[in-house]
């Protein structure tokens, strides 16, 4: 029996310039990899955000515009990560905002991150960019621990045994249940050495449960945890009028990108079933219905 979760209110006026102002700033960013990588970590949080507010003014992801604002998205994520992991000189060759561009790689920065990294992960998941996902996965965590933190910014520990465990997964590499382990020790609230434990037992911890569900291909359990997992996301989010308004809490973009993991799994797997349904996972999205439409 198919669950739904219903997405809380925004109570933000979509803007009727959202489209326009959607393609001006994949245009204007994708055109500065052409002259150099210069402050290309800046385009990050713009064309996330363009992504966030797409599905704000078209909840199912029903318009082929909301489709390319996470496109681009996604590649702008994974072009920086290309940019900044590759060899220093190394000429690149990325398609992004429907053109192949060929900028020059510059080596780390400590935007080269973990929370950067997560981020392009689960937009190249959501995008069913297969190729590029499976590139990040490749991408050292020494090298996301050492750029990340060069200027003193510090991450929990639980950070970075989870990406070696979705590493460690999408690669089928050994390791994936003790790095599973520790980084669902590593994120009890009462473990945290900083940040907030609020966050961590609402928002992190769920996540991993779910992923570990999946990784089992245990339905009930899946799609229970799943249901559970949306609902705290929606109670925090709720928690206070503040975040209520926030655009960042329309999507938990962890939670839909192993949502389609487990759509696609459901797909090959007559006894795996993805029976939830939900205002925080796009339906178009989720079920992939745009991929294909043009090249990525």
């Amino acid at each position: 029996m198919t669950r739904y979760v219903p997405r809380h209110d925004l109570a933000i006026e979509v803007s009727p310039n959202r489209w326009d102002l959607d393609r001006k700033n994949r245009e204007h960013w994708a055109d500065r990899l052409d002259h150099g990588a210069d402050s290309i970590d800046m385009s990050l949080s713009t064309l996330y955000l363009d992504a966030l507010f797409s599905v704000h003014a078209d909840p199912e992801a029903a318009m082929l515009e909301t489709w390319e604002a996470w496109v681009a998205a996604m590649q702008m994520h994974h072009a920086f990560f290309m940019l900044t992991t590759s060899a220093p000189g190394t000429e690149l060759e990325l398609m992004v905002d429907h053109k192949v561009r060929r900028p020059v790689a510059t080596g780390p920065e400590s935007c080269t991150n973990a929370d950067n990294w997560t981020t392009a992960f689960h937009l190249a998941v959501i995008c069913r960019d297969h190729e590029r996902y499976r590139q990040l996965c490749e991408i050292p965590v020494d090298l996301l621990r050492e750029a990340g933190e060069s200027k003193g910014t510090e991450y929990n520990p639980y950070t970075y045994h989870w990406i070696s465990a979705i590493q460690d997964f999408v690669l089928n590499r050994p390791g994936l249940g003790d790095h599973l382990r520790s980084a669902m020790e590593l994120s009890a609230p009462e473990r945290a050495d900083f940040g907030s434990p609020e966050v961590l037992d609402t928002i992190v911890f769920p996540q991993m449960r779910v992923f570990l569900h999946l990784v089992r291909r245990d339905t009930d359990k899946f799609n229970d945890v799943l249901v559970r997992s949306l609902e705290r996301f929606r109670a925090f989010q709720t928690a206070d009028e503040q975040r209520a308004r926030k655009v960042s809490g329309i999507v938990p973009l962890g939670l839909l990108s192993l949502a389609c993991l487990a759509f696609d799994t459901g797909r090959h797997d007559p006894d795996f079933r993805m029976e939830v349904e939900s205002g925080y996972l796009p339906e178009h999205l989720l079920q992939a219905d745009w991929h294909g439409e043009f090249p990525i």
